[in-house]
């Protein structure tokens, strides 16, 4: 059994709950004072962040939404100086305009403690190699992971994005004991060993750990027979915060939650109304110890529960289950966010009036999210001439690219091609 940071990990509820009140009221204080969206929102309500009392107090706050971190593009929502931030992450977000977080020195490095913890927790230890692989859309989680790794005094192989035969050589040549990746991609992993004729005995792996996407008891218990090695997961939502926020044990019976860097409550996705304990409904997070970036009641859209008994592993921290499913519009697409309406800008670019009509088509192919756009061809926008409809294209799935973070094909189809779905535009046909 691996513990990262274990004094914090077995801390007394009675203490833990102590240092939680401690740090939201500071981060309350500092998001007051100097984040002109947080003293806006905490004036509406009526509530200064002295009359916060106990971390359940939290709940007389307002949300913040994604929305609310792309209508504060780029730097309404930072509590410090452009000049303590050293590093800038944006990610494509799920609005009109991207999302930027910010770090200062101590957010990096609180940030890769907790990163680590949630490695430790998946059996790394200093005498392992890691080798992560990840998609474009999630490159700032691999950098966190890359850190989190090190501190941990591994040997890693950061992200690079060669094929999967390639990766599969680096794997087997540089005798990899940790593969981080999400469910998906190790899935897609395997099914390329059966096709070339590489057996598992070959390669060093002894535990593989993934996010970015649900890990569901089918594809765990494939993954650990074929390879014959430990799969855990970790969560956190992929455009705001690290990929390790909540992080499984041995025991895989849930994830733990950080609690000594974030609060996590359970809310009615309609009403907003607290759920009971084990009871399904959308987590919404407030960071803690975030000093450039802090969030207050952020909502992930994201669905679980809580799982209030106490783990044998000794951890305290409480557990939620695997995400059960999403609340809203937002997609997740290899782990990467993301939002129709996104697609609706891009199209934008094409028409001097109104977009053309669409669909988004999700769907499997070797294990992996494949997106393809179902297009209505309008004479309106496009040429009779090949060579323009071509360029007009392939200059979409350049922007979708940049936007997004993921690979879609673009098929042009009929009207009555669209109509037969019964969806308005921008409709998702899921077949996943």
């Amino acid at each position: 059994m691996s513990f990262w940071n274990g004094e914090n990990e077995h801390m007394k509820r009675e203490d833990l709950e102590q240092v939680q009140l401690e740090r939201l009221q500071s981060t309350l204080n500092r998001a007051y004072k100097n984040v002109t969206f947080y003293r806006t929102q905490f004036d509406l309500v009526g509530v200064h962040p002295n009359a916060v009392a106990s971390v359940q107090d939290i709940a007389r706050l307002p949300f913040t939404t994604r929305k609310d971190l792309g209508d504060n593009y780029p730097y309404g929502l930072f509590a410090v100086p452009l000049r303590d931030i050293v590093r800038i992450s944006p990610s494509a977000g799920t609005t009109v305009n991207p999302m930027v977080v910010g770090h200062t020195r101590g957010d990096l490095k609180v940030r890769d403690t907790i990163t680590a913890r949630f490695l430790a927790a998946g059996g790394v230890v200093d005498t392992d190699v890691v080798q992560i692989c990840l998609n474009p859309g999630l490159s700032s989680w691999g950098r966190a992971l890359k850190e989190g790794a090190e501190n941990i005094g591994a040997s890693v192989m950061p992200v690079s994005h060669m094929s999967t035969s390639k990766q599969l050589m680096a794997m087997e040549d540089y005798k990899a004991s940790v593969l981080l990746t999400t469910p998906s991609y190790a899935m897609h992993i395997l099914g390329a060993m059966e096709s070339i004729g590489i057996d598992a005995s070959r390669l060093a792996l002894k535990a593989i750990l993934v996010t970015g996407e649900t890990l569901t008891q089918d594809i765990r218990d494939t993954l650990q027979s074929s390879f014959d090695v430990d799969v855990t997961a970790g969560y956190g939502p992929s455009d705001v915060m690290g990929p390790g926020i909540a992080f499984e044990c041995h025991e895989k019976n849930g994830l733990h939650i950080s609690e000594d860097h974030y609060v996590l409550e359970i809310v009615d996705p309609d009403s907003g109304d607290l759920r009971p304990p084990g009871e399904e409904g959308e987590m919404v997070l407030t960071t803690l110890t975030a000093k450039a970036f802090p969030l207050i009641r952020f909502r992930t859209g994201d669905l679980s529960h809580t799982i209030e008994e106490p783990c044998p592993c000794g951890r305290t921290f409480v557990r939620m289950s695997g995400v059960t499913g999403h609340a809203g519009e937002v997609l997740t697409i290899r782990g990467v966010k993301a939002h129709p309406a996104q697609v609706e800008q891009t199209l934008r670019t094409i028409s001097r009036t109104a977009p053309p009509r669409f669909l988004i088509h999700l769907y499997r192919e070797n294990h992996l999210d494949m997106v393809e756009i179902l297009l209505e061809m309008s004479d309106t926008i496009f040429s009779d001439e090949v060579k323009v409809v071509e360029n007009v294209l392939k200059q979409l799935r350049r922007q979708m690219l940049q936007i997004l973070g993921l690979v879609v094909t673009i098929r042009l189809v009929e009207a009555s091609t669209l109509d037969q779905y019964g969806l308005p535009s921008g409709g998702v046909i899921d077949d996943r």
